[in-house]
């Protein structure tokens, strides 16, 4: 049976892509050098699974992963799209920057694929003594051949480190460590080490976006669910003591903002001198998600008074549980609906708290 695999590069520190001062030429740059480090995997796993597995290659771009945006994210898509019918898995490299946003992006522009679209890359460079690069690689083919009675695990995920982490939930937590990555607020999909350690409930739930009333997985790619337009006129903010309340007004009239992310304090409680302001936005239709500055927090405008005013007044939309990283890929995921006449914005208002990814769950909280 043939298993192809599209390995598709895109920089980051496993493709070298460090300082001029950092570099070695014993890196591993090109998609052909990674594909060939996995040589001897790829003939173990081949034999193990009586499995013809063949890798090709692409190299979309060869840069730092802070300098990945939006063009970046459709740009895989296309890809994956355009080679669906082509392959069985896809592996992205990438650098670990920004891999959440680019792991959340990829989740909400491609909804129901039956297919591994896995994203790893290294903290240490591939060629260098101590890199995680290449166990990462060979970990990511060895998830993306997996199959539990006949099926794999479908849809966009991260493999790093020892951890396989669903695409809206992906969390950078360290610059040093090689387990760089968590999922954040949620339990893994599953572990990887000697062996492949699923979470049976956590996979079942990753699984269940990938279907919906409106469309089943897809098999071939001309049922593929995409939409791979983004809106990125977001403004991202952290309030603290003192932030003056004009800054609203001049982003959305000064620099044509069209949504806004802010993160306020506690359980998404800006300060009340605000409120004016956030009426502003609402007249203009300028969506603001609240989140809070406490890394372990929920944001539900169910605890305090200034959340509660928002609550109240329908001034804002709460982020709950929802990562940075998915938050500003599905507002600007959202707000290309709304240029494209697809959605207004009261409908993104509603979208932005629907759990359809599994980026959010919504906590009402009940009083003791």
């Amino acid at each position: 049976m043939d298993h192809r695999i599209l390995l598709i590069t895109t920089g980051g520190t496993i493709g070298g892509k460090l300082a001029a001062d950092q570099q070695d030429e014993q890196m591993i740059r090109s998609a052909d050098q990674f594909a060939m480090l996995l040589g001897d995997t790829i003939a173990y796993l081949s034999k193990k699974y009586g499995l013809k597995i063949e890798i090709d290659t692409i190299e979309l771009c060869d840069i730092d992963s802070s300098d990945i945006n939006h063009e970046h994210w459709i740009q895989l898509a296309e890809t994956i799209r355009d080679k669906y019918d082509e392959y069985e898995s896809f592996i992205i490299t990438h650098g670990t920057n920004t891999l959440g946003y680019t792991a959340a992006a990829l989740s909400f522009a491609i909804a129901n694929s039956s297919k591994p679209i896995i994203l790893t890359g290294s903290q240490v460079p591939a060629g260098l003594p101590g890199t995680d690069g290449l166990a990462n690689l060979q970990n990511a083919l060895r998830v993306a051949i997996w199959r539990q009675d006949g099926q794999p695990i479908k849809g966009v995920v991260a493999v790093f480190g020892s951890h396989i982490i669903a695409g809206t939930r992906l969390k950078k937590d360290t610059e040093f460590g090689y387990d760089a990555f968590k999922s954040f607020k949620i339990g893994n999909i599953g572990q990887i080490g000697r062996i492949i350690d699923i979470n049976e409930n956590n996979l079942k739930k990753h699984v269940s976006y990938l279907r919906s009333g409106l469309y089943p997985e897809a098999k071939k790619a001309k049922d593929l669910h995409c939409e791979i337009d983004f809106d990125m006129r977001i403004a991202s903010l952290t309030e603290f003591p003192g932030m003056r309340s004009e800054i609203f007004s001049i982003l959305v009239e000064k620099h044509n903002i069209r949504g806004i992310i802010l993160r306020a304090f506690g359980a998404g409680d800006p300060c009340t001198k605000h409120l004016e302001a956030f009426k502003y936005l609402k007249r203009e239709k300028i969506p603001i998600v609240i989140t809070t500055q406490a890394p372990n927090g929920n944001s539900n405008f169910q605890v305090n008074e200034p959340g509660k005013l928002l609550l109240e007044n329908n001034l804002a939309i709460p982020a709950y549980d929802m990562s940075i990283e998915s938050q500003t890929t599905k507002l600007a995921w959202l707000l290309a609906k709304v240029k494209k006449a697809d959605l207004g914005y009261s409908e993104l208002c509603r979208e932005m708290v629907n759990d359809i990814r599994g980026e959010v769950k919504v906590l009402w909280e009940i009083g003791i």
